[in-house]
């Protein structure tokens, strides 16, 4: 085998160390404060206003981000309790109700933008360019900020890669392409 776990836990090591390294005020306060943009409770709280108040061709939209949070969510949980890899960050607090969060594999916020880029970039190409800059950013928050290591976050996004496909071809989200033009 090429890489061993251990190989790859020396690399994240490696990889957090020499950005938490630097630990700019200015960029961790700014990073802390763009990584929401991939916390669950703004994303549930935004599914439930969309699915109440955006007009009917948007349903199938809404439900396949949906679909995918809760595919996601089942797989991300499963996986954590299997690696019970811990966070970069010894400091970091969990959620009472989500005990799983204790756990860094994968990242869920990498998961969470990774799908969000996807199924709204495949509905809304123009948009593309900032869901790229927001996927982009809150991924290398994750790691700067100490809350995940490299490979929890590629993983994540590739879950999300996955689990984004599966669920456009359930709900067939190709039909929203006409939303734009």
């Amino acid at each position: 085998m090429i890489f061993s776990f251990d190989k790859i836990l020396k690399i994240d090591r490696k990889i957090n160390q020499s950005l938490t390294a630097s630990n700019l005020p200015w960029l961790s306060g700014t990073l802390g404060a763009l990584t929401y943009l991939g916390t669950g409770a703004v994303w549930i709280a935004a599914y439930a206003f969309f699915i109440f108040f955006l007009p009917d061709p948007f349903t199938p939209l809404i439900w396949t981000l949906v679909l995918t949070e809760v595919m996601g969510l089942f797989a991300i949980i499963v996986l954590r309790y299997i690696t019970k890899r811990a966070r970069p960050a010894t400091s970091y607090k969990h959620f009472f109700l989500t005990p799983w969060n204790r756990y860094s594999f994968p990242s869920h916020h990498a998961y969470r933008v990774t799908i969000l880029l996807i199924i709204f970039g495949a509905a809304f190409p123009a948009l593309l360019s900032f869901l790229i800059v927001m996927a982009a950013t809150v991924c290398f928050s994750r790691i700067y900020l100490a809350k995940h290591y490299f490979s929890d976050v590629l993983t994540g996004i590739f879950l999300g890669i996955i689990l984004a496909m599966v669920s456009q071809r359930i709900i067939n989200i190709g039909s929203l392409r006409y939303l734009t033009e």
